[in-house]
């Protein structure tokens, strides 16, 4: 397992030498601690304390005129795409665990899972998503990340067709919180076959820590032997919503996957892009697209 103690899960130890020359430890609570990261970063909003502008998010990256619309929608949907096509992705449910209201990774996915269920944190989120779902006026268009799919031979369906099949595939949209040891709190969820995260762990980890705490509780999610696909930003410290930069954790691609072979996982791939496009919308140097299987350790 990921060498976290058990003080650190709440709670942190603070030493000082009094004058007798005798170590002094007191226990200082976890909040305390982000409360002084926050404090630290003032400019920077989290995601999930602070919420984002939802569709000024989807503006930013996932237009189809958007700078980079190569790296966050079509390189993802060709790894993605590779991923599934070994045919070892694949099962009854798949949790989608993703950042915003975001749904092009889900474009290839239901060819391989009879019923996918989306985990969101933010009401705006699950406004913006439902729109779409519900083929509302104003929702989002995602159009052309079908086409993007089309290109690669994922998919032989007309656009339209295959926006339909991923809202059947659907099943319901699930409120969770972070804050929870169980994420979808009152509620119990059957273990997924698959849990599908794009820039999640990302966003609601203050440190590397964190990441792993938030890890685990994702995992618990998961069936042993079930695919973990992760997508990720690679040192990255912010990125922009509508008018407001929101906080990013910076770690590398060796940080990731020694937390995951800490925790029981077997990482099957793992795709990198450098970054090409320069734009201070985010500060990204590489994508990451990352597939694994969890083992049978306890506790993962």
């Amino acid at each position: 397992m990921a060498d976290i103690s058990a003080i650190e899960e709440d709670q942190h130890v603070d030493s000082k030498v009094n004058r007798n020359g005798v170590t002094d430890q007191r226990l200082i609570p976890l909040r305390d601690k982000e409360d002084k990261r926050m404090e630290a970063r003032p400019n920077l909003k989290f995601y999930h304390l602070h919420g984002m502008d939802s569709r000024g998010f989807l503006k930013c990256y996932f237009e189809p005129d958007s700078v980079f619309r190569e790296e966050t929608v079509v390189f993802i949907i060709e790894k993605l795409h590779s991923a599934l096509a070994t045919g070892r992705i694949k099962g009854e449910t798949l949790f989608d665990i993703s950042l915003g209201s975001i749904v092009h990774q889900l474009f290839d996915i239901t060819d391989f899972f009879k019923e996918i269920i989306i985990l969101k944190l933010r009401e705006s989120c699950i406004m913006e998503l439902n729109k779409w779902v519900k083929t509302r006026t104003g929702a989002f268009s995602w159009t052309h990340a079908c086409k993007a799919l089309t290109e690669l031979g994922g998919i032989s369906d007309p656009d339209e067709v295959q926006e339909e099949k991923v809202k059947e595939t659907i099943k319901r949209i699930v409120k969770i919180d972070f804050s929870k040891e169980n994420l979808t709190d009152p509620e119990v969820l059957p273990p997924a076959d698959c849990i599908l995260t794009a820039w999640m762990l990302d966003v609601v980890s203050h440190d590397k820590q964190d990441y792993i705490r938030n890890l685990r509780k994702m995992s618990k999610l998961l069936k042993p032997g079930g695919h973990l696909i992760i997508i990720a930003c690679i040192n990255v410290t912010y990125y922009t919503a509508g008018t407001e930069r929101l906080h990013a954790l910076n770690y590398d691609e060796s940080f990731v996957k020694k937390t995951l072979t800490d925790e029981g996982y077997e990482i099957e791939s793992c795709e990198l892009l450098d970054r090409k496009v320069e734009n201070d919308l985010v500060d990204y140097k590489k994508l990451m697209v990352l597939t694994a299987v969890k083992g049978n350790i306890k506790n993962v």
